[in-house]
């Protein structure tokens, strides 16, 4: 039996995904023209601009959870998640501005308030925008369009953000700068727009009239008991860790080891081909599951990893061919694992009757930022203590153990998430047995619990104890 809802046009699920057009502009110009600009151009130490970023990053795993928590508790007229919109344009405008169309002559402290403020107006946006997703759908395989939706709108962005420096840099005399202030302006026109559009064309979902109190071991206790997000954990852990391991190094790879200079061109190439293939992640999907989807994709990047290995200088098509390949995954990677969490929280929702997909997005996001952190860090380290040269020129064994970097390791991790995943649990027949299970409780019914939601409940041992 299905559980009834009303369906989403396909013109809302469009005009809900614009959202992360704007927001995917932001990520590779802020990672590669930043530190040059404000050290180069400005004259800020560069010690002192590396320091500010980390500073700024750490912020996150403080506001992730607040808002997790503030964006499922509180619950204004206008709506609990639509609100958010408006808060979050608002900082986010305010933060790009600062930062990436700063005064002449601006501190650290200027751009490590700038940063901070960007990355509270991503916060204050993004958790409410995935557990708005997660919501506005309870269909298994609606969710995995709308993932896919917004990752295409993601990544077109990412290809905005890589045209508009060509074209810019282009230009007799321009730098970091006008690139920088072009993509800044981009951004505050298409920011507001976008979010327009969401605010006043897609419906807010329904949420239980009683308001739960907030427990925050309850809830940290549903996740724990919650296999297939506890699970999931682990997977996005180590393929985020491992795919960044890589991602930080490719410039000196392809320098080095292959000879290809201009890795730019390959990026655009890597994420148009991205773009391309999120229809096929989406079919894929509903064809065989998200998770065997998303253990094909991990199955491929680890493969195309290992390959790379292999490389020799010279090699550039066949280095430009496997990562053409590894693009095709790209956006699997980025959606199935949103359109996942959304499932796992009908567990969470079978149990309670609330709406937590704030709290548990928050937790997504803290374990994404932490794989970046680890993966954006750790190579740096490991390259530098085996005397690895950065402007180039290195040893015979340094270049060895940059080949183990650059393949082995990304690949093996990468490998031992697609190997985990394979014990998930959560499929389609399962999702919606739930979901006509939490439809029947909300409509005061005493339904029989899914043998399923039983393996995967919480017990409060505090309560049991007393």
């Amino acid at each position: 039996m299905e559980t009834q809802e009303k369906p989403l046009a396909q013109s809302q699920i469009w005009a809900f995904s614009t959202v992360a057009l704007p927001l995917g502009m932001l990520g590779l110009p802020m990672a590669i023209y930043l530190a040059p600009f404000y050290s180069g151009q400005l004259g800020l130490s560069l010690s002192l601009v590396g320091a500010a970023l980390v500073l700024a990053r750490i912020s996150d795993f403080v506001t992730d959870p607040i808002m997790g928590l503030i964006t499922d508790r509180w619950r204004p007229a206008l709506g609990r998640r639509r609100i958010w919109l408006i808060f979050g344009t608002l900082i986010m405008m305010a933060g790009v501005q600062l930062l990436l169309r700063p005064p002449p002559e601006v501190g650290v402290v200027w751009f490590g308030l700038s940063v901070a403020l960007v990355y509270l107006g991503y916060t204050t946006l993004q958790i409410p925008y995935e557990a708005w997703a997660g919501e506005i759908s309870g269909d298994y395989h609606v969710r995995t369009k709308i993932a896919a939706t917004k990752q295409g709108f993601s990544i077109l962005g990412l290809v905005v953000a890589t045209a508009i420096p060509a074209y810019i840099l282009s230009q007799p005399g321009a730098g970091s700068g006008d690139v920088l202030n072009a993509i800044a302006l981009a951004v505050l026109i298409l920011l507001p727009l976008c979010a327009a559009l969401v605010f006043f064309t897609v419906p807010q979902p329904d949420v239980p009239i009683e308001k739960a109190p907030l427990n925050l071991k309850r809830a940290v206790g549903l996740m724990r008991a919650n296999q297939p997000f506890s699970l999931l954990v682990v997977v996005v852990l180590l393929a985020t860790i491992g795919e960044v391991f890589r991602q930080t190094i490719t410039v000196f790879f392809a320098r080095d080891i292959v000879g290809v200079k201009n890795i730019g061109i390959v990026y655009a190439v890597y994420f148009a081909v991205g773009l391309c293939a999120v229809p096929l992640w989406g079919w894929l999907s509903k064809a065989i599951g998200k998770h065997r989807a998303l253990i094909l994709a991990l199955g491929i990047v680890a493969a195309t990893n290992f390959a790379m290995g292999f490389l020799q200088q010279g090699q550039g098509h066949l280095f430009i061919a496997l990562f053409v390949l590894k693009g095709i995954c790209y956006g699997a990677i980025g959606i199935l694992p949103n359109a996942m969490v959304a499932d796992t929280v009908d567990l969470d929702t079978a149990q309670t009757q609330d709406r937590q997909q704030g709290v548990y997005f928050a937790a997504i996001a803290m374990v994404q930022k932490l794989g970046f952190a680890l993966g954006g860090g750790l190579p740096l380290i490991l390259l530098d203590a085996v005397g690895f040269k950065a402007a180039g020129g290195s040893e015979a064994e340094a270049l060895f153990w940059m080949r183990i970097f650059y393949a082995v390791v990304p690949g093996v991790l990468v490998a031992i998430a697609a190997m985990l995943l394979t014990r998930y649990s959560l499929t389609a027949e399962r999702q919606e047995e739930l979901r006509h299970y939490i439809a029947q409780k909300e409509a005061g019914l005493t339904p029989d619990m899914p043998s399923y939601l039983q393996d995967n409940v919480y017990h409060d041992r505090s309560k049991a104890s007393s």
